[in-house]
C-alpha cells in the first residue's frame, strides 16, 4: 500500500538530491516546468519508463490534492505491481509549503533568514534587527511568516517588494494589512491600486539599530537592497552585474544542486542563469491590485494553465 510523503520530507529528498521519479499526475491543463524544478514524469510517460520498476529508486506521485493523489497512487500501484509513495495534500499543500533557514548574523547581533519555497524556487528574506523585521518579496502564502514571527517572538515592520513582480503573486500587500505595517515597493510610473510606500535612495525603510545600515542601488525598476555593507539582496538579473564584495541573495533558486551544505542559496562566486519563468500581465495586474483572485485561481496562475 502507498506510503505518504509530507511536503517537509519531500523537499528533503530534493535537498539531499535522493534518487526518485516523481510521477505528475494533476490534470493535464498544468504546466510542469513551472511547479517544481526537477524532472516530472506524467502518468502515460511513466507508465513506460523503465525507472519506475528500478527498485533502487523512490517512485512518488503528486496530484492536485490529497484524494486525487491517494486515488491515483492506488490506481497505479495496482497495475504496475509496485509500492509507491504520494504527495500528502498533493500539489496544493506542496505549493503552500515555505521552509526557513537562517543565512547569517548582523554586527548588532541581529539575523538574516532565507525563505525557500521549493515548489517554484522563490526565495524570501527577513531582515532582523532589534526584533524588529523587515521582509524582502513575501510569497503569496503568508501563514508561515506569521508563524515564524509569533514563534520568534520578533515584530513585523516594513513588508517590501523589490519590484513589481510577474512571475508570481506577491503575499506584500495581504500580510502588511494583516500585521498593520508599511508596505514598500520601488518609485514606479504606472498607477497602482493599493496603498504602498515607494522606494527612493532617500526615503528607504529602517529597522533595529541604526548602526544597521540599509542602502539601496536602483536599476530600472528593480532595487538591489544593501544590508550591513555585506548581505546584497537582489534578482538573478542583477546578481550577475555585481562585482562587490559580500553574500548576494537572489529572488530564485534554479536547480537543487544551489543549495549549500546549511540548506541556502547564494548566488556568491558564480554567475546566475535567468530562471526561464513565465512572464504573466494577470500576475502582475494582481500585484497591481488591479484584480482580486481566488485561492484555487491563484494555483492556477503560479503553476500555468
Amino acid at each position: 500500500m502507498a506510503q505518504s510523503l509530507t511536503s517537509r520530507q519531500l523537499y528533503k529528498r530534493c535537498r539531499e538530491e535522493r534518487q526518485f521519479v516523481l510521477i505528475d499526475a494533476r490534470n493535464n491543463t498544468y504546466s510542469r516546468e513551472l511547479s517544481f524544478p526537477v524532472e516530472m514524469l506524467s502518468i502515460e510517460e511513466g507508465l513506460n519508463d523503465k525507472r519506475i520498476m528500478n527498485e533502487k529508486l523512490e517512485a512518488i506521485l503528486i496530484g492536485e490534492d490529497e484524494e486525487t493523489s491517494f486515488n491515483k497512487v492506488t490506481t497505479l500501484e495496482q497495475q504496475l505491481g509496485i509500492e509507491m509513495y504520494y504527495v500528502k495534500g498533493g500539489m496544493k499543500e506542496w505549493a503552500m509549503y515555505i521552509e526557513s533557514v537562517q543565512i547569517g548574523e548582523l554586527t548588532d547581533g541581529g539575523e538574516v533568514y532565507q525563505f525557500v519555497r521549493p515548489s517554484t524556487g522563490h526565495l524570501s528574506y527577513m531582515i532582523v534587527s532589534e526584533a524588529e523585521i523587515l521582509l524582502l518579496n513575501p510569497d503569496v502564502w503568508i501563514q508561515p511568516y506569521l508563524d515564524f514571527v509569533e514563534d520568534k517572538a520578533f515584530t513585523f515592520r516594513h513588508i517590501v517588494d523589490t519590484c513589481l513582480h510577474d512571475t508570481h503573486i506577491s503575499g506584500g500587500p495581504t500580510l502588511a494589512e494583516e500585521v498593520e505595517e508599511t508596505y514598500w515597493l520601488p518609485e514606479l510610473e504606472e498607477s497602482i491600486s493599493l496603498p504602498y510606500e515607494p522606494i527612493s535612495k532617500s526615503h528607504v525603510p529602517k529597522i533595529g539599530n541604526t548602526n544597521i545600515p540599509i542602502k539601496i542601488s536602483q536599476s530600472d525598476r528593480f532595487v538591489t537592497f544593501i544590508v550591513d555593507q555585506h548581505y546584497i539582496f537582489t534578482l538573478n538579473e542583477e546578481a550577475n552585474l555585481y562585482e562587490g564584495k559580500g553574500t548576494i541573495l537572489s529572488d530564485r533558486m534554479l536547480s537543487y544542486k544551489q543549495l549549500n551544505e546549511k540548506g541556502w542559496v547564494s548566488a556568491e562566486g558564480k554567475k546566475t542563469e535567468i530562471h526561464n519563468s513565465v512572464h504573466s500581465e494577470r500576475i502582475q495586474a494582481v500585484n497591481k491590485g488591479e484584480i482580486n483572485v481566488t485561492s484555487e485561481e491563484i494555483l492556477m496562475l503560479e503553476y500555468g494553465c
